[in-house]
């Protein structure tokens, strides 16, 4: 876990003999200052490296800050239990909102900031929607944490202006899933036939391991809610996992907690998997170059859209006969939501759609056959 947490200034990691350990390291003047530091998790962490910087320094990190400054505010609140609790994934789009809010308002005190000042920073992310609502959260979290602390009295990332995001999550039509499974590169459409299969975020799929997966049965805790998830696999998945197994076997690779799924190299998928997804989606021309050259309606395929079609799927299934079939729990159980709003989210599309083809059905019969109806040419008569 240590080589996912971000170490303050002069905090060094070593690990022997299994193990880790962290201590506090400087030199100056060719005198070097080395102290032993608990973990930074732990609850004595705080008040060792305050007394290792300050036998150094000859003062203690933000002495002469003030209490409400946005500097202590991101300081405390990556101390904090809340922080310390997200899972990775959160806690890395933590980091980046933290580092924005210090790069731009890092000189200034946490209630000296207004709403017009987050808008302006939003709107310097608005070319990347999804990513400005995302910074968005999570510093109006960090905000609200830091309002019962005293920092501030209101939470300045209320009310700002939004902008609505291109990146669609619409479930893939059939002939776009056919271009993608059968013109996509194999290391590629693996990883999508997981997703589609499973229902299962793009971080969790591509960290799949061999010591998740028993009977067939995938367990997982998810990493982007932290939400447990138990999802049996289908023939499809279980031959691509046999795949990469014997992948393993032949290279004679023994590691459980690798991920399995792996790149055109053989090495299991990390940050670079969605960057080949956007090329392969360009290459197999389900997508132009630029996004900004798609027609209007037109369909933009987005991996988390697979998760969607699984979602959608599911639920016309289950519309079609909810007593058998278990309702929109059945959604909820296999995506790994806590709320049957989310659920219901996903399931919506499905559900107007089965709805509207009833309610065709309702409909009198306005016409005669459909040979009878109009006034003919001789020409077209003829035919």
């Amino acid at each position: 876990m240590a080589g996912d947490i971000r170490l303050e200034r002069y905090v060094q990691r070593k690990v022997a003999r299994g193990r880790e350990y962290f201590f506090f390291r400087v030199v100056r003047k060719g005198v070097e200052t080395r102290k032993p530091l608990p973990h930074p998790f732990d609850a004595e962490y705080r008040a060792a490296y305050n007394a290792a910087h300050h036998e150094a320094f000859g003062t203690v990190p933000g002495e002469f800050e003030s209490p409400k400054a946005i500097t202590r505010l991101i300081r405390e609140h990556r101390d904090s239990a809340r922080y310390s609790k997200l899972p990775k994934s959160s806690r890395l789009l933590r980091d980046y909102a933290l580092d924005l809010m210090s790069d731009r308002w890092g000189a200034f005190e946490a209630d000296q900031i207004r709403p017009i000042h987050v808008q302006a920073v939003y709107d310097s992310l608005a070319e990347r929607p999804a990513t400005a609502n995302r910074r968005l959260d999570d510093m109006s979290a960090v905000f609200s944490w830091g309002r019962t602390r005293g920092f501030a009295d209101e939470n300045p990332c209320r009310r700002i202006e939004r902008v609505q995001s291109d990146e669609s999550y619409e479930p893939w039509p059939d002939d776009k899933l056919e271009t993608l499974i059968g013109k996509g590169k194999r290391h590629i459409v693996k990883v999508a036939l997981v997703a589609l299969y499973t229902g299962q975020r793009r971080a969790d799929v591509i960290g799949m391991s061999e010591n998740q997966i028993r009977d067939g049965v995938w367990s997982i805790e998810q990493g982007k809610t932290g939400n447990p998830v138990t999802v049996p696999l289908h023939p499809v998945v279980l031959a691509i996992i046999e795949e990469e197994r014997a992948a393993r076997r032949k290279a004679q690779i023994v590691a459980p907690a690798l991920p399995l799924l792996t790149n055109s190299r053989g090495k299991p998928w990390g940050k670079g998997f969605g960057a080949s997804w956007t090329k392969e989606l360009i290459r197999v021309g389900l997508r132009p170059k630029r996004l900004e050259e798609m027609e209007d309606g037109q369909f933009r395929p987005t991996f988390h859209g697979l998760r969607t079609t699984n979602a959608t799927v599911i639920a016309n299934t289950v519309a079609r006969n909810p007593e058998l079939f278990g309702g929109i729990q059945r959604v909820q159980a296999m995506l790994g939501h806590l709320s049957e709003r989310m659920s219901r989210h996903y399931a919506r599309r499905a559900e107007v759609e089965h709805m509207n083809r009833e309610t065709v059905l309702l409909l009198p019969d306005f016409g005669k056959h459909i040979s009878e109806i109009g006034k003919h040419d001789p020409d077209e008569a003829a035919k």
